[in-house]
């Protein structure tokens, strides 16, 4: 995937990308890896025909009047065509001046800039000083210095715009580690300046859109590692098959690609948060940073391993990728990004959630408000009643359960029942088993079991795993043997959430053993009273018992009670694990308010864990990412692009996100963590139950094979089919 959702941007994805490759921009990438002298790329001038320079600059200075958003989606396909040249330090520079410049400034240094005649040099990390109209000191390493006529320098807070041959600057560039786009060491001696070469208290702003435009061609990058290495697999042959076969490529495989789409959401939103607050933006560019050069830097260490010995050696394109990303990271990676993170979001600063609607969701709007404004008078049984009388109460369901609401109509129902101070009941479990019977069911069971459930007098479980079957959910022993008038039932299930607490489930059971492995399997409806249905609770390391055995002796089920035909229980079976996962997915953290615990805790006791403002940035970052996976997911059903891989993703994040989170605590809580009846107690006990969350609704390393299988259209192992 890429950052790209609307029609709009997808267009000028692909037209970049058709153009780079046309262009053979990565074989003009490997020419300058020997060369002693850098130079633009033979493309340089098309570039500027088509407007790219311009792209993110008003018209009224020669641009296209465009901005970020449309600039991270062209820099996106550069980094994943590894283009060599100045592009993105001269982009940076202009988004600088354009935000922070004067008028004079604006009109002097834009036009150059955007019609390819100046190339600049961005160096934020220098000791720089300003005094008496003269500037000394180490600019430091300045990416793009081997081509810049204008240097873009921090001087404290300030940012100097300064001509190359000004006298006293000073510019070397050595042999570079990525020597198709060369930085330098720049140094400042007695250089005269003015007014006009300061933008005063800019050093922030040119941060942030730094880090934003660095970091969109770290996430192309990435995504071209997670390409590279899939279809290199898919063709290698190790042991008479494939390596895209072997379970531990797939799982390195799925890691990049995780890594990859949470720095493509970040990079989308910062872009899009360039009109927001300013402090927000920095907040979001921050987030970019610290989650895209780390994954371009170890998805390019993967891409090489995927590749093995192959991928090191100097014809393959591999090293080109740990090389760009290698210097990106050193220039605007590192700890910063994530201490950012930290800092900002302790000082109070959030990031709030925004989709551009289209026009039809203001004509739902008034509707929908007044609807809300009336629920929200009733009383909490009156308002139950309501919800389910006008299909409120899961919009998304068909009529006339729910509105067959699209997106659109979904989010505004969001946004003015969460402003009314409506809350709609959270069905959990009960939910995607009820919509799986709306789906499948007969007439009869709907008629029966729907209304009870949405009115939350039956709480239902699914009873899907067994002891042989965890994650593997198509593995079901549990016998159902055909008796006049239904079925008789024997067998166990296993880890069924709540089942003490239920009145009824939703079973696998098997009907034909003779059958295939996804054949033969029937769902039916188990009622959880019945004779023969014995329910033990199990204890689990967190001393609570929300999973329980269920043992089904002679259980008789009537034939009403089938869901679909039988012995093709394997597809409602899906629907149920597909609105789990939907609903897993798409959730928050179950630990409510632990990103603010945390940066409470690190503030109070930071002398417990080693580095905790960057650990808890790092974990922010994350939390940001959750959140803006989701966002992206919405969006694309909003702008009609179809699914993408947002799901899988976000339940494999989820997952490792609460066990770092918990762990965290627990590390800054030190000792305390020994006594239950302290301000320890809670964080031991999140500790034991994250592990469950790598484990519940499929574990880790399945959704690991899901995401490659699914996804990334790797094989499945061959011993498996």
């Amino acid at each position: 995937m890429g950052i790209a959702l609307t029609d709009d941007h997808r267009e000028l994805a692909e037209v970049a990308r058709a153009f780079l490759t046309s262009q053979k921009a990565r074989w003009a990438a490997r020419s300058l890896l020997d060369a002693t002298v850098e130079t633009r790329p033979p493309f340089w001038q098309n570039m500027v025909e088509l407007g790219w320079l311009g792209l993110h600059i008003d018209e009224e200075h020669g641009g296209s009047g465009y901005g970020l958003p449309e600039l991270v989606v062209v820099i996106e396909e550069l980094g994943r065509a590894l283009a060599p040249g100045p592009f993105v330090p001269t982009v940076i520079a202009s988004a600088v001046i354009a935000r922070e410049g004067t008028t004079e400034q604006k009109a002097r240094l834009l036009p150059g800039l955007i019609d390819g005649t100046v190339s600049a040099g961005v160096g934020l990390d220098g000791s720089v000083r300003v005094a008496d109209g003269v500037a000394d000191g180490d600019a430091g390493i300045v990416l793009g210095a081997g081509l810049a006529e204008l240097l873009l320098v921090s001087a404290g807070d300030d940012v100097l715009v300064l001509p190359r041959e000004r006298a006293g600057v000073s510019v070397e560039v050595p042999k570079n580690l990525d020597p198709t786009r060369r930085c330098g060491r720049v140094h400042l001696c007695d250089v005269a300046v003015t007014a006009d070469d300061i933008l005063p208290r800019a050093r922030d702003s040119a941060l942030a859109r730094a880090r934003t435009l660095l970091a969109a061609e770290a996430v192309g990058g990435a995504a071209d590692c997670v390409d590279a290495a899939v279809a290199y697999a898919k063709v290698r042959q190790q042991f008479g098959r494939t390596i895209a076969t072997f379970q531990a490529v797939k799982h390195h495989c799925a890691n990049m690609l995780v890594a990859a789409e949470s720095a493509i959401a970040a990079v989308w939103d910062a872009a899009r948060a360039v009109g927001a607050d300013e402090q927000q933006f920095r907040l979001a560019a921050a987030v970019a940073a610290a989650l895209a050069f780390p994954a371009y830097t170890r998805n390019a260490e993967l891409n090489i391993q995927v590749h093995g010995g192959i991928g090191f050696t100097w014809e393959h394109d591999a090293h080109l990728h740990l090389r760009r990303a290698l210097v990106s990271a050193a220039l605007l990676g590192g700890d910063a990004p994530a201490d950012d993170v930290f800092e900002l979001t302790a000082a109070g600063v959030t990031r709030e959630n925004s989709l551009d609607l289209p026009a039809e969701a203001e004509e739902l709007r008034t509707q929908i408000r007044a609807d809300a404004a009336e629920i929200a008078h009733l009383d909490p049984k009156a308002q139950l009643d309501k919800l389910i009388e006008t299909g409120y109460v899961m919009p998304h369901w068909p009529k006339p359960w729910g509105r067959a609401a699209n997106a659109v109509e979904q989010l505004v129902i969001d946004e003015e029942f969460r402003e009314a101070g409506v809350k709609r009941p959270d069905y959990s479990i009960t939910g995607w088993v009820i919509l799986t019977l709306i789906q499948h069911g007969t007439p009869w069971q709907v008629e029966r079991f729907v209304a009870k459930a949405l009115r939350q007098e039956e709480i239902w479980c699914q009873l899907f795993s067994e002891p042989e079957a965890g994650s593997d959910a198509a593995s079901v022993k549990t016998r159902a043997t055909r008796v006049d008038g239904g079925w008789k039932i024997n067998g166990q299930k296993v880890w069924t959430s709540g089942a003490q607490y239920c009145a009824r489930g939703l079973a696998t059971v098997r009907t034909d053993p003779d059958a295939p492995k996804h054949a033969g399997i029937t769902t039916v409806i188990i009622d959880m009273k019945a004779p023969g249905v014995e329910v033990r609770p199990l204890r689990q390391i967190t001393g609570g018992s929300e999973f329980n055995e269920v043992f089904f002796n002679d259980v008789f089920v009537p034939d009403e009670d089938v869901v679909g035909a039988p012995n093709s229980g394997w597809t409602v079976a899906r629907a149920t694990l597909g609105n789990e996962r939907v609903s897993i997915g798409g959730s928050g953290s179950l630990y409510q308010g632990l990103a603010a615990h945390l940066v409470q805790l690190t503030q109070q006791r930071a002398d417990q864990l080693a580095g905790a403002r960057i650990r808890v940035g790092t974990y922010l970052a994350e939390e940001n990412a959750l959140r803006l996976l989701n966002l992206r997911r919405a969006a694309r059903s909003v702008e009609g692009a179809g699914p993408g891989p947002e799901g899988n993703v976000t339940k494999l994040k989820l997952a490792e996100h609460m066990v770092e989170g918990a762990a965290i605590a627990a590390a800054l809580l030190g000792p305390e963590v020994a006594l239950v009846d302290g301000p320890g107690a809670m964080a031991g006990r999140m500790v034991m139950g994250a592990r469950g969350m790598a484990i519940a609704g499929g574990t880790s390393e399945v959704t690991r094979n899901q995401i490659a299988e699914r996804i990334l259209g790797m094989p499945r192992d061959p011993l498996l089919n």
